[in-house]
């Protein structure tokens, strides 16, 4: 009976891990093709401004979002491929299974608690937002809160693609694979 309930809650684990490295995966490939408004709406603020001398009052800004969005929206597929910025001088001299070991304890002490710090302000850094439907200040004026959404959401995707990394680590400990 109790085996029974713990395999049920090994098979529901590894289910968890691969569907939250399809929706990063699905999110991160989406969000690459945002380069490619990113790279128009520059080469037409620079073919207006040095061509036609006709600068836009919006361009710019809208490079910030469209940019914002991309480096947002990209921290959980980041996270799920390992391509983070991190200095691992030391640890990449340790054994395989001591880095398992390594990484499982730094997500307990150091992941999760900056992450959900971030998730909690950046929740209620949007919601103020929201709350008092903030507009740009620039000439422009877009709205901010739609964009200030994404850093709570970007950071949920990175926190359970966190949770997904660990339950990988542990699987990988044990000597299996997800």
């Amino acid at each position: 009976m109790l085996r029974g309930h713990f395999e049920r809650t090994l098979t529901m684990l590894k289910k968890f891990v691969r569907a939250v490295d399809a929706i990063n995966t699905f999110v991160g490939r989406y969000t690459a093709l945002l380069l490619i408004p990113l790279v128009l709406v520059v080469f037409y603020e620079v073919v207006m401004r040095k061509i036609f001398n006709a600068p836009t009052s919006w361009a710019f800004e809208m490079t910030i979002y469209i940019y914002g969005f991309h480096f947002m929206m990209a921290m959980g597929v980041t996270c799920l491929h390992d391509k983070h910025v991190r200095i691992d001088i030391i640890t990449l001299q340790l054994p395989p299974k001591a880095q398992l070991v390594l990484r499982l304890v730094t997500f307990w002490v150091i992941f999760l608690p900056f992450v959900g710090a971030m998730l909690w302000a950046g929740t209620e850094y949007a919601a103020k937002s929201w709350m008092q439907w903030e507009h740009s200040w620039s000439a422009w004026k877009p709205p901010l809160y739609p964009f200030k959404t994404i850093i709570p959401v970007s950071l949920l995707l990175l926190l359970i693609q966190g949770f997904a990394n660990f339950i990988r680590d542990w699987y990988q400990l044990k000597g299996e694979d997800i």
